[in-house]
C-alpha cells in the first residue's frame, strides 16, 4: 500500500494534472482505512517529500468524495474499497477535480433533497434511454449530417422531459455539469495508467 501511495503522490503534481484539464491544480487529498488517514498537500500540516501527515481515522472520512477538512477542500479515497494502483489514482483525480471546481467558485450544485423524490415513471425512463442513445449516436456519427440529426433528436427528447418533469430535469443538468468534467478527467487518468479502460467503465456502476 505504501508503495502505491508514494507512486500516486508522485503522479499528482499540478503539471501532470493539467494534462487532463487546463489549469487543473490539486487541493489537499487523503487516503484512509479504518485505522489511519494519510493526508497530503494540506496547508495546515507540513510534510516532507512524499510522506503523508498521519492521522487517526475519524468519521469525517467516509466514502470517496470531497470534504472541508480544517477549512480546506480535501479529496478523500477509501483504501479498503480499492486495491489497484490505477483505481486509487483515477478516483483521487476525480475527487481532486471537485476540489478544483470548489476553488474556482463553481456553485452549480444539485438539490439532493429534491432528487430523493425523483419520479421513477416508466415514461421518463424510456425517454432517458432514448436520450442517451441519440447522444451516443451523435458521438459515434460518421458524418456531420448524422451527428446533427442525432443531436436534434437528443435536444428534442430533453425538451420533452423538461415538460414532463420540470425542476427535476434541471437538477439533472446541474449534476451533469459538475460530474461530467470530473468523470472526464478520471477516464483520462485511468486510461493513462491502465490498458483496461473499456472493461472497467462499460458497466452500470455510477459514482459521484
Amino acid at each position: 500500500m505504501e508503495f502505491h501511495l508514494e507512486m500516486i503522490v508522485k503522479c499528482l503534481t499540478n503539471h501532470k494534472l493539467q494534462k487532463y484539464w487546463k489549469g487543473f491544480e490539486a487541493v489537499s487529498f487523503a487516503f484512509y482505512n479504518k485505522d489511519n488517514v494519510y493526508l497530503y498537500n494540506h496547508p495546515k500540516f507540513k510534510t516532507v517529500g512524499y510522506h503523508p501527515h498521519l492521522l487517526p481515522w475519524s468519521n469525517e472520512f467516509s466514502g470517496d468524495t470531497i470534504i472541508l477538512y480544517e477549512d480546506h477542500p480535501t479529496a478523500i479515497v477509501n483504501l479498503e474499497l480499492h486495491e489497484e494502483f490505477e483505481d486509487l489514482y483515477a478516483i483521487c483525480v476525480h475527487e481532486l477535480f471537485h476540489g478544483y471546481q470548489f476553488l474556482m467558485g463553481d456553485e452549480r450544485y444539485a438539490d439532493e433533497l429534491l432528487m430523493i423524490t425523483y419520479p421513477l415513471s416508466l415514461e421518463n425512463m424510456e425517454l432517458r434511454i432514448q436520450e442517451r442513445h441519440h447522444l451516443y449516436l451523435s458521438v459515434m456519427a460518421a458524418t456531420i449530417e448524422e451527428r446533427n440529426h442525432a443531436m436534434y433528436r437528443f435536444i428534442a427528447i430533453r425538451q420533452q422531459r423538461e415538460q414532463l418533469l420540470g425542476e427535476y430535469v434541471l437538477n439533472e443538468y446541474l449534476i451533469e455539469t459538475l460530474e461530467g468534467p470530473a468523470w472526464y478527467v478520471e477516464l483520462n487518468a485511468y486510461a493513462e495508467k491502465s490498458p483496461y479502460l473499456m472493461r472497467k467503465y462499460c458497466t452500470n456502476s455510477v459514482r459521484i
